[in-house]
């Protein structure tokens, strides 16, 4: 199942406290989200293929997509998963936020 992709307009942001440090979270679908990376619009391409990976581990994510950049939110329920699969060097991609 490939990951879904949303404008980032339509994603409704809210703060909460996540391991040791205030995040961005959102929901979608009765599934709550916390915002994992951050890239420039010009590394949308990657970003969609590692959310393609944590599709295929069975890992919820979701990708928001803005002009200027694109982030990628993992699912509260795979977090643990989420953290050893962008432990991984990923080519091009800034170290994730977790």
């Amino acid at each position: 199942m490939l990951p879904k992709v949303l404008p980032e307009n339509r994603v409704q942001v809210f703060k909460f406290w996540f391991n040791g440090a205030l995040q961005d979270g959102t929901h979608h679908y009765n599934e709550l989200y916390y915002r994992a990376l951050t890239v420039e619009a010009d590394k949308r391409t990657r970003l969609y293929h590692l959310a393609c990976k944590f599709s295929e581990q069975r890992a919820g994510a979701l990708v928001s997509v803005a002009e200027d950049q694109c982030s990628l939110w993992i699912s509260l329920r795979s977090q643990k998963m989420a953290a050893q699969l962008l432990q991984q060097r990923v080519a091009g991609l800034p170290r994730p936020h977790i």
